[in-house]
């Protein structure tokens, strides 16, 4: 008799990271924003992708994003009179 193996499926969210391209996300910005440098553009072009794959893994464990913003959170942010 055969036995049947069960693999565990690759999260969706892992394939879409796999498949995505930031500088093709970079290259269809820049066609509605033709005046922006770029290196904004691969800025813009990497917050969408992560911003999606946030959304994607809290979707797929079940977690509300809201709950995520809604704490402040106490991140170290570049503050230039405190780099003095």
């Amino acid at each position: 008799m055969a036995k049947i193996f069960d693999f565990p499926r690759r999260p969706q969210s892992e394939k879409f990271m796999d498949d995505v391209s930031p500088n093709h996300i970079a290259e269809f910005l820049a066609i509605d924003n033709p005046t922006a440098p770029p290196r904004v553009l691969s800025a813009m072009a990497l917050a969408m992708i992560y911003s999606t794959y946030l959304s994607m893994v809290c979707e797929e464990e079940k977690f509300s994003t809201k709950d995520l913003f809604d704490k402040e959170l106490n991140l170290p942010i570049y503050d230039e009179e405190k780099i003095h």
